[in-house]
């Protein structure tokens, strides 16, 4: 199987689906077509490559100490051996876990040789070959996608000091007395999972990878947790004396004495999870680290698109750097402790100065805080800690604080000296108040007919495969949940997003596509929903991804009308006094049209494709249809309706006990039947995330499923339809939302 290219940045993939409590098994493979993030184009580096060895691709296939620890051992040699010479592309199976807890110290670290690319598959072609010279362009997809964990390489427990880095990209300067000798420039890390020694709260400073005075190194499509020190450290040879502006630096294959990284373009750090680097003071008056990523000693980076959660700071600087651009980054809720035994949190991008203990004298040259968003919320964002050479510009950003700087209440900005706000840029277009947690779309992004959720934080848009996996960048776009609706506007079955713009109706295929006008509607958003009104067009397929066809219109008047979304052309049908917000819409007769349902003389009611009369659904109950959850549970081609119940008591004058029921009536016919019930016990003088619910087509079995995101940030998932494929209907997200 090898990558297509079918678009500038679009691939097709073979990927599989997930059943059995959530845990990877294949049940089904279908090709689908997923188009990564759109992101302004990378400055084209020029790739000065050894013209020997010939480039060769070294496959490791399978590898995992737990089933075959001789043939494991047999790989992790192959892969120390490989790593370190020049034009080498290893490429890791989807299933590969290398250990190294008890790697020998010539072992470690991985020292990266020029042109080295290491890397992952999905699967590889047919055959016993282990090494090809195929060209790295025509690699198969990676392992690691949005919705599988890929390889994993495994650093073990703290060794010493000497032995804490894992991967290393080393281009030392030379000694002046010597002809310079090659450099390792030119080095790509993706595709796979780079664990430390644990996620919890360290005290050591291992470092997951460490990139010094190398030049066009790419890092990307990994998720990096468990350290220490640094999840990435990015050094150079700059001092806080003598730190030049940006500029060229060098151009490999040169390598002269001092400063080598001279912008930001050369050393990447891209659509990454990074998280679960956590090292706090002490009791003692001791030195902090757990950095996401640290760029020191000179050094320019750029980190854009990465998700972070639970690092002491995301992106830190020391005061004798360069500099970093930070880029549509979005950081969740979790981390930040700098001081555990007395609840202190610090802040979650940073830069130190050059004067005492980090705080006053120089902070670098010059940086740039753009479209990223945060929910972290227990300190400050982003704080400068001296002041810049040239300039520190934050613009476009969105914070949850409610104050931006220097404000009252909790700042998303701290300021060391005010007096530096003439070379601190504060805007434009910097959002407060902005909390986009739990605001979540439902729909599928991926195509698999299992939905995803969809965060849209005023910057960027992401998703979550299966809405158990962690956040996966989509596009930078600043309409939010509330400006768009989610359908499947093109016949690609991958949910779409449409908003209005001058006038037009536009959608932005995947997520990802740019806008596309499909027409002048003459309609606000506000007094539409969108489905398949057209009774004659009927389609009794269970299950089935359906392309959004036609717009539902509730004039202020009442008037309901509908058009296809091929044309506008609005007719007239029915009309109601109802408010759109006392409407709700589903399949309630199985014939694959959108039905309104009403709560109507004291029961519910629905009108068949918005154009029957009023028809008694349920004769029994009354609730209030604006608060409930629409979903085929069953997989009858019939939706049901859901609600969640909340109840809660006190145990005591500090803690309180929550119990959250889901109940269903099914296909809204039947009187209310209990689904689950979750019991949750909190302090309540803690400060914990709200809880918030989901309905749709969760789970691997056909049907549908409920969501609930607990006070922990976990998803807790149920879907009695799991039942008849033999697994659980019980199972949680492995990630934090």
């Amino acid at each position: 199987m090898t990558k297509t290219f079918t678009a500038p940045g679009a691939y097709r993939y073979t990927l599989k689906m997930r059943t059995d409590n959530g845990n990877p098994k294949t049940i089904a493979t279908t090709v689908i077509e997923v188009k990564e993030a759109e992101s302004p184009p990378e400055p084209t580096a020029q790739r000065v490559c050894p013209q020997d060895p010939a480039p060769q691709v070294v496959e490791i296939r399978e590898a995992d100490p737990r089933v075959d620890k001789p043939h494991h051992d047999l790989m992790l040699q192959k892969l120390v051996d490989n790593v370190g010479i020049a034009n080498r592309t290893i490429v890791l199976g989807p299933n590969v876990e290398l250990d190294f807890t008890g790697a020998s110290p010539d072992q470690l670290p991985l020292n990266f040789g020029p042109c080295v690319t290491l890397t992952s598959a999905q699967a590889f072609d047919t055959g016993t070959s282990a090494a090809s010279t195929a060209s790295p362009d025509t690699l198969p997809p990676p392992a690691r996608t949005p919705r599988s964990l890929g390889p994993l390489l495994k650093f073990g427990p703290h060794r010493s000091d000497d032995e804490k880095v894992f991967l290393s990209v080393d281009c030392p300067a030379p000694d002046p007395q010597l002809p310079p000798g090659p450099t390792n420039d030119n080095v790509r890390i993706s595709g796979f999972r780079l664990y430390g020694p644990r996620f919890g709260q360290q005290y050591d400073y291992d470092i997951g990878i460490l990139v010094h005075r190398c030049l066009n190194v790419e890092i990307s499509n990994m998720e990096i947790a468990g350290w220490g020190g640094q999840g990435i450290q990015i050094l150079d040879e700059g001092d806080a004396e003598h730190q030049p502006a940006e500029g060229p630096g060098q151009q490999p294959p040169n390598n002269g004495p001092g400063e080598r990284i001279g912008h930001p373009e050369q050393v990447r750090v891209f659509h990454n999870y990074i998280h679960h680097n956590q090292h706090p003071r002490m009791l003692s008056n001791s030195h902090t680290a757990g950095y996401g990523v640290e760029v020191h000693h000179g050094a320019w980076a750029r980190v854009y698109e990465n998700l972070f959660d639970f690092n002491r700071h995301a992106i830190a600087a020391a005061g004798d750097t360069g500099g970093y651009e930070a880029l549509r980054n979005l950081v969740l809720k979790g981390g930040g402790d700098h001081w555990p035994y007395f609840g202190i949190h610090t802040h979650q991008f940073d830069i130190h100065g050059t004067g005492d203990n980090g705080f006053g004298g120089r902070a670098g040259v010059r940086f740039e805080y753009a479209n990223n968003a945060f929910q972290y919320q227990a300190g400050n964002a982003i704080k400068i800690r001296g002041r810049p050479q040239e300039a520190v510009n934050i613009h476009d950003n969105v914070f949850p604080h409610e104050g931006l700087e220097n404000d009252w209440g909790d700042d998303a900005i701290a300021v060391e000296n005010r007096s530096d706000l003439d070379v601190i840029h504060l805007g434009p277009n910097n959002t407060i108040n902005n909390d986009s947690y739990g605001n979540y779309g439902v729909c599928d992004f991926d195509g698999d007919g299992i939905d995803d959720l969809f965060l849209a934080t005023g910057q960027t848009w992401w998703f979550s495969s299966y809405g158990e996996f962690p956040w996966s960048y989509l596009s930078a776009r600043t309409e939010r949940l509330n400006q768009v609706r989610l359908g499947y506007f093109d016949a690609d079955n991958r949910c779409d997003v449409l908003t209005e713009s001058n006038g037009e109706w536009v959608i932005a295929s995947g997520g990802t596509g740019p806008w596309q006008s499909i027409g002048a509607f003459g309609a606000p958003l506000s007094e539409v929903t969108f489905g398949r009104f057209d009774p004659s067009v009927r389609d009794h397929r269970p299950g089935a991804t359906r392309r959004t066809t036609h717009a539902f219109r509730r004039m202020p008047s009442g008037q309901w009308q509908v058009t296809s979304l091929s044309a506008p052309a609005w007719q007239n049908i029915q009309s109601s006094s109802f408010p759109m917000s006392k409407l709700r819409f589903g399949d309630f007769t199985g014939d694959g049209v959108t039905d309104v349902l009403a709560l109507q003389n004291g029961r519910w009611s629905i009108s068949q494709s918005g154009q029957g009369r009023w028809q008694r659904l349920n004769p029994s109950l009354a609730d209030d249809v604006s608060s409930l959850y629409v979903a085929d549970l069953n997989n009858n081609n019939i939706d049901d309706l859901i609600k969640l119940e909340r109840k809660v008591g006190y145990l005591g004058k500090d803690t309180v006990k929550e119990t959250f029921t889901w109940w269903v009536s099914d296909d809204g016919r039947t009187r209310w039947r209990k689904l689950k019930s979750y019991t949750f016990q909190r302090s309540t003088r803690a400060s914990l995330p709200p809880v918030f619910a989901f309905a749709g087509r969760f789970g691997a079995a056909p049907g549908g499923g409920v969501l609930l995101t607990d006070h922990g940030r976990i998803g807790r998932f149920y879907s009695e339809a799991e039942i008849t494929r033999g697994a659980s209907p019980d199972w949680s997200s492995p990630f934090a939302y």
